[in-house]
């Protein structure tokens, strides 16, 4: 059986304002949640909560804030928008997955990258990510 492709909508002043933020840690990478509904196959984003970076040494890597995502997991537990999936920037690289990024994903979840060149967002690209299915898979991103 094969999981149906999700499909990501996001306003687009929202789409706006996230590749605006990432930009905000050039030249570390940025990061953040993805929050809103499901509805089948479709994940539409109504917010987005940036999070600290806690990756420590090396501005090329990141890692969401637990305290951020334990935060966002209990919100949705109680009755709150469901976590999406994140976001995180690739200063000076194409918004495709690292090799980091395929270790560090979590299956289901949407992993939007936006690639940042010399301080200013370029590129935002969506991509799911399938432990048995060959990795990363780009998802479109649909502006509402």
């Amino acid at each position: 059986m094969s999981l149906p492709v999700c499909r990501l909508e996001i306003g687009s002043r929202m789409h706006a304002d996230l590749i605006a933020a990432v930009a905000e840690g050039y030249p570390r990478e940025a990061c953040g949640i993805l929050l809103g509904r499901l509805d089948g196959p479709r994940r539409i984003v109504e917010a987005f909560r940036p999070a600290p970076n806690r990756w420590a040494g090396r501005d090329d890597r990141f890692l969401v804030d637990p305290e951020s995502l334990r935060g966002a997991l209990e919100e949705e537990g109680s009755g709150g928008a469901a976590v999406l999936g994140f976001y995180h920037s690739h200063p000076d690289a194409p918004a495709v997955p690292s090799t980091c990024d395929r270790t560090l994903a979590w299956p289901w979840y949407v992993h939007v990258i936006v690639e940042v060149a010399e301080g200013r967002s370029v590129r935002a690209r969506a991509w799911e990510f399938h432990c048995g299915a060959g990795g990363f898979e780009e998802r479109p991103i649909a502006l509402t």
